[in-house]
């Protein structure tokens, strides 16, 4: 089990670990930056370069797709619940509760445990979410609907196209095919490396009430990973890359959120920080339990 954990393992935790270092020693760079970069380019044509070359069945799509609404909604129930239990506000915890880290931990998680095809499962459900991020996560965090903000975002347009590619049973041209995968190359890696970096800007305020929380919400998330495996009949891969996804830390881009609306970024960072860290400890454990949820020898 050691051997076929460390090829999963290790490269996610190095390139966290450089961007950990990288941060800690104060080498230029900016997240903001970088995070955009991320979010407007190398996202949308790793989505796009991808779906638009889909291996999987469309219904399968859209059962992914509905796992991920029926995550984010069973966390918005129950995600109060949690935050009342600890004394913890709702304004300021309940988006990073409701918002894994889907991008930047669950795609290379899902590459690796899983391979292309687990990558795809999971860009549909990294897709999914980021729709309703910057719908439902900001007016979370705002106390204000956001729906404009959607359509700010690559992400439909490049979901949409790639959608109408796929549905179709057409082959993109090359020259896009080429182009997007070219840029899509850089997403992952960049994903973990500014992972770290942003984990080594952060400052911890609090420690405790924070770890309960994440632990909690582990706990919770494997629960509603094997009512959503029931209720929506998944087995393989896809009940494996939705056992990963529902255990994933908090989203960096809550923090972001968390500065841009004044909601107590200290507090979020604590919980975005302890939460990964405690996700990444608990992860040998984690990875053998999606791998035999998926059925995986």
């Amino acid at each position: 089990m050691i051997a076929a954990l460390v090829p999963v393992l290790v490269p996610v935790v190095v390139a966290i670990l450089i961007g950990v270092v990288w941060g800690k020693r104060g080498k230029p760079v900016d997240p903001g930056a970088a995070s955009q970069l991320i979010l407007n380019v190398g996202t949308p044509c790793l989505i796009f370069s991808t779906l638009s070359t889909l291996s999987i069945e469309p219904g399968e799509l859209g059962r992914m797709a509905l796992a991920t609404i029926i995550i984010l909604g069973g966390f918005i129930i129950v995600g109060p619940l949690m935050l009342r239990v600890l004394n913890l506000p709702r304004g300021v915890f309940l988006s990073p509760v409701v918002f894994g880290n889907l991008g930047n931990l669950g795609l290379p998680l899902s590459l690796f445990a899983f391979g292309q095809e687990g990558l795809e499962l999971a860009l549909i459900m990294f897709a999914t979410q980021s729709i309703l991020f910057f719908t439902i996560g900001m007016w979370l965090m705002s106390a204000q609907p956001s729906p404009l903000m959607m359509v700010k975002t690559p992400h439909p347009y490049a979901i949409a196209l790639a959608l109408a590619f796929t549905l179709t049973d057409t082959l993109p041209p090359i020259w896009l095919l080429n182009a997007t995968e070219l840029l899509a190359g850089m997403t992952i890696p960049l994903m973990l490396v500014m992972l770290g970096v942003s984990l080594s800007r952060m400052q911890v305020t609090r420690f405790v009430t924070p770890l309960i929380l994440a632990l909690l919400r582990v706990a919770v998330g494997l629960g509603l990973a094997f009512v959503i495996a029931w209720v929506l009949g998944l087995d393989g891969l896809a009940q494996g890359v939705v056992m990963i996804a529902c255990c994933m830390p908090g989203a960096v881009f809550n923090y972001l959120m968390a500065v841009r609306f004044n909601r107590s970024p200290g507090e979020v960072a604590s919980y975005i920080v302890i939460s990964t860290v405690a996700v990444l400890i608990l992860l040998p454990g984690l990875i053998p339990l999606a791998w035999w949820a998926a059925g995986t020898p």
